[in-house]
């Protein structure tokens, strides 16, 4: 026979709280020190957290560049030490080699007097100019004067005097030294960063021995360059759709994509104009050329190519109208490297998605650009003439 089923269980009785309501109530609070331990637990594992992520992202990827050992500052700007080398990093890219000639210049060749009627380029402008962050055989001078040698049956080889950012306001007083070394032309290659940087002040020996103050402007600047948050930025920054977005945010920053180009931007331009003038003010009496060689930025290329169109209101293209206005006025030779960036076939290769810099697909780019306009001038007629951009 099967076991009599077993009665049912019958419901616990609740026994009834007979605290009063107010203690009731305070017994159920947590202890006052909790109040402050949680918050402070939950503080502390944030930021364990992003330590560890940061010391992490710091040893995947390595960056060294704070400082160039081959560099040493002048009243007239940073200048190399002669037949120095040096190996730079930026996280997000290989380790690069940068050897300065006998003269302190990032160039193959030697600096020496080329016979008569031999063909010379000096590039002058700040670290882009200079080929930074990739190697020189990758750079727009050793691709120009490779493919320039080529067409003219004879070598053109590029004398490399660019330097840094803080030497924007004063690229005219290594024009000097530029003619000194005989060049068929002067290139000056150049970006909107350049533009806003002009009036930077230089470095200051002083700055150096100065400990950065904590306040909020330096936090967030610590932030911004924290290597994981660059990690973060460069994933994001792979779509350039994302970028653009981005980029757009920015009010002065972006102007420079939006019409009617904007007042401040403008003043850009006409300071730009004023530092050609004090150029060509010497380069014209030594019947040597100055071709000026504009490079985009990211954004900037993203909006000129048919997989990106710009949104209503901006044109990727209205600062460099307004400098070839410019040029024009002071009678120099203007090339825009950006239908070049628009139409690489691999974008992704153009630059360092954080850093800013051209990679070497930029770099090709670039010696496009310059190979046009260096054509165009007289002294290589023999070479060959390409049109107008």
């Amino acid at each position: 026979m099967p076991p009599d089923p077993a009665p049912p269980l019958e419901p616990r009785r609740q026994t009834p709280d007979k605290r009063p309501p107010d203690k009731r109530r305070d017994d159920d609070r947590l202890p006052r020190r909790d109040l402050f331990l949680l918050p402070l637990i939950f503080i502390g594992t944030i930021l364990l957290l992003l330590t560890a992520g940061e010391a992490t992202t710091r040893v995947l990827y390595p960056q060294y560049d704070d400082h160039e050992p081959c560099e040493y500052q002048t009243p007239n700007g940073a200048r190399y030490r002669p037949l120095c080398t040096s190996r730079t990093k930026v996280w997000e890219g290989p380790w690069i080699t940068q050897h300065f000639n006998a003269c302190g210049y990032r160039t193959a060749e030697p600096c020496d007097p080329r016979p008569a009627r031999a063909l010379r380029v000096v590039v002058i402008g700040s670290s882009t100019a200079r080929g930074a962050l990739v190697n020189y055989d990758d750079s727009f001078a050793a691709r120009a004067s490779a493919a320039l040698s080529a067409r003219c049956g004879n070598l053109v080889d590029f004398q490399n005097l660019g330097t840094e950012p803080s030497d924007d306001g004063r690229i005219d007083k290594r024009v000097p030294e530029a003619l000194a070394l005989k060049p068929a032309a002067v290139v000056l290659p150049f970006g909107p960063f350049d533009l806003v940087h002009l009036h930077d002040r230089a470095p200051q020996p002083e700055q150096a021995n100065d400990q950065p103050r904590l306040d909020l402007h330096n936090l967030l600047g610590l932030l911004r360059d924290s290597r994981l948050f660059l990690l973060m930025q460069y994933e994001l920054y792979r779509d350039p759709a994302f970028q653009i977005r981005s980029f757009l945010l920015n009010q002065d920053p972006a102007d420079y994509v939006r019409v009617p180009l904007s007042p401040a931007w403008q003043r850009r331009v006409d300071d730009w104009g004023n530092l050609v003038a004090r150029i060509t003010a010497q380069t014209g009496p030594a019947g040597v050329p100055l071709v000026l060689i504009y490079i985009p930025e990211r954004a900037q290329a993203a909006l000129a190519t048919v997989k990106y169109p710009a949104p209503t209101g901006t044109d990727p293209y209205v600062l460099t109208r307004a400098l070839r206005a410019m040029a024009k006025e002071h009678g120099v030779q203007f090339v825009d490297s950006t239908p070049d960036f628009a139409a690489a076939p691999d974008f992704e290769a153009l630059f360092y998605l954080t850093d800013g810099h051209p990679r070497e697909g930029g770099h090709a780019a670039i010696a496009e650009a310059v190979e046009q306009g260096v054509l165009s001038l007289p002294a290589f007629a023999a070479c060959g003439r390409t049109a107008s951009r």
